[in-house]
């Protein structure tokens, strides 16, 4: 899988502007591989289309006969006489009754079918988003990830809503009002496909225009978003430090960079609006003046003079639909380009229940066979690294920052891939653990505490049902956390976020040890769960805790030595490498020397 999100590249696109031979070729099979890409996800709602499909037609056809049955209420009912004009009004009035009926079904049809789409497209990125390795997250921006969970999927939900079947609807309109004019004036019928033969090579250019600088818009708001989120999560260091004008100058350029693309698409708009709106004057000033002639002449009827007025109409109307509709349906295909770097072919059942392999609980020793690792292609951190974590039994990891602690923390949870070697828990490799085993076996205690905008409770079981609210108290209990968190207004129903928790450091790394006991894990890895609580702080801490590791494997690592007293096993690690290992008595101290 490719871990590095790539922007739009304004030079590739399905076709080039003034280049209408590229209509043809692979230009189109891209296209049309896009597309059959996105059926997995159609299929399911083709009944639903099939009935939108015959609203669709309905309509369609009402829109282009209207005009031909005005031409002969005027020509066989007001002048000739010859039918009931209350008979032949209330016909028509069934007609447009009925064709408001059948738009407003449709459109009601498409938006249900097209929002359903989208919204299982949508969950579908985010599921995929949380199975990807932490390398994905590091190379790629928060506000370039959020354009494809959020703005490429919006592009999708618009096709599927609306922007399709608005084309479709208005190519069959114009079509069809072709069609229809020359039965009622050839000569007409002439001068309007004279006239649309530049209309249409001006709507193709400006199209695939618009896409180029559409894409190069939505470069660099992508860019922008990522610097504005950039900027809220640093606001202090930016207040403390001289550059913060500089950052403020770095946005303005984004921001100008971004309006002269705004201003340079509506130019373009504005350009073709103009064009189109003189092209049709044009066109229905010739029909006029023919329709005047042929009318002295006696070679037209007026009920037809008036229907070819109407159809230049609707066969002009549309073209400036049309034109804004195919850049969003081209940004749509360009849209499914890139969410096919994060989506796999086909929508999998969400892995949301555990499954009974999954629900065995791993035993024995976890061993690092022969493991090579790296962040960057061209240096590895660890390379025929071997080591073994006694199980049941607490091993803490010391060395000097760099010499591959969190590192090797982050490969037995599984948050990087291996280059080489494997990771085995007693008979199993890790790396064939779904991420609902892990989550379950494995929990993960940080320096750094994260609370979604939810409930106390929520926040504590992680949105397990089955994890009740006597054991949430009994844990809360355990970690010495209980009376704090019933002083609370609302107690376990109390909405937190993490800036907003009335709690001190200390507290709310017990509150993380109480999240990750609630799980019941077999593995317990803290990394510098420590490092930000002052030495008696830690001190009451570790007495909390050390009580709980009793029958689980955990990986301890270290900051200070007064941690290692809960440790009976030390690895010693230096640039990646095990300097030393060795065995002491739980709740013994250790000084430098046997470090170092």
């Amino acid at each position: 899988m490719e871990l590095e999100l790539k922007d739009d590249d304004e030079k590739k696109f399905y076709f080039k502007p003034f280049g209408l031979n590229n209509l043809k070729g692979k230009e189109w099979e891209g296209a049309w591989r896009d597309v059959k890409w996105l059926m997995p996800w159609i299929k399911p709602y083709s009944r639903q289309g099939m009935v939108a499909f015959i609203l669709f037609i309905t309509s369609v056809l009402i829109a282009v006969l209207v005009p031909r049955i005005v031409a002969f209420i005027v020509d066989e009912v007001l002048l000739a006489k010859k039918y009931s004009f209350p008979q032949m009004a209330s016909l028509l009035g069934i007609l447009v009754l009925l064709k408001i009926v059948s738009d407003i079904a449709f459109k009601w049809k498409v938006t249900k079918i097209g929002q359903s789409i989208s919204k299982k497209l949508r969950e579908d990125v985010f599921n995929q988003l949380g199975s990807f390795p932490l390398a994905f997250f590091d190379k790629n921006s928060s506000g370039r990830v959020i354009s494809r969970c959020v703005n490429d999927v919006s592009n999708l939900s618009t096709f599927f809503t609306a922007n399709f079947f608005s084309v479709v609807s208005d190519l069959a309109i114009i079509t069809g009002s072709v069609i229809f004019l020359f039965t009622l004036s050839f000569k007409a019928a002439l001068i309007v496909l004279v006239a649309m033969v530049p209309m249409v090579i001006f709507m193709l250019n400006v199209s695939m225009a618009q896409v180029v600088w559409g894409r190069s818009q939505r470069n660099i708001l992508s860019r922008l978003s990522s610097h504005t989120a950039d900027s809220m999560n640093n606001l202090a260091v930016l207040h403390s430090q001289t550059f913060s004008s500089k950052w403020v100058r770095r946005h303005e350029s984004l921001q100008t960079l971004f309006a002269n693309t705004v201003l340079r698409n509506i130019y373009v708009w504005g350009s073709f609006s103009s064009s189109h709106v003189l092209v049709m004057g044009l066109t229905y000033a010739a029909v006029i003046i023919l329709g005047a002639h042929q009318l002295k002449t006696g070679d037209i009827t007026l009920g037809r003079m008036i229907g070819s007025f109407t159809y230049v109409g609707l066969i002009f109307g549309p073209f400036l639909d049309i034109t804004e509709k195919l850049n969003a349906l081209l940004n749509a295909l360009g849209s499914v380009q890139r969410l096919k770097t994060i989506l796999p072919a086909k929508p999998e059942a969400a892995d949301s229940v555990l499954a009974a392999s999954d629900a065995t609980m791993p035993t024995g020793p976890i061993v690092f066979k022969n493991i090579s690792f790296s962040y960057r292609s061209d240096t590895n951190l660890f390379k025929d690294f071997n080591l073994e974590l006694p199980e049941g039994e607490v091993t803490a990891l010391v060395g000097r920052t760099g010499s591959g602690k969190t590192s090797l923390a982050h490969l037995l949870l599984g948050l990087y891939p291996l280059s080489a070697g494997q990771i085995k828990w007693g008979e199993e490799d890790l790396s064939s653990f779904s991420a609902m085993k892990r989550a379950r076996w494995i929990s993960h205690v940080s320096q750094d505490l994260f609370l979604f905008t939810d409930t106390l409770r929520e926040n504590l079981r992680l949105w397990r049902q089955e994890i009740t609210d006597d054991k949430i108290l009994e844990r809360l209990k355990l970690v010495g956390l209980l009376e704090k968190v019933q002083s609370f207004p609302g107690g376990l129903d109390m909405i937190v976020r993490t800036e907003t928790l009335p709690l001190s450091q200390g507290e709310k790394q017990l509150l993380l040890l109480c999240r990750a006991l609630l799980q019941d894990p077999r593995l317990l890895v803290f990394d510098e769960a420590t490092a930000s609580l002052d030495q008696l702080s830690e001190e009451e801490w570790l007495g909390h805790v050390s009580k709980l590791f009793k029958g689980r494997t955990t990986l301890f690592i270290a900051h200070r030595l007064e941690t290692l007293k809960l440790a009976s096993f030390v690895v010693v690690l230096e640039n990646g490498k095990i300097k030393k290992t060795f065995r002491k008595e739980v709740g013994k101290s250790v000084n430098e020397d046997q470090i170092h």
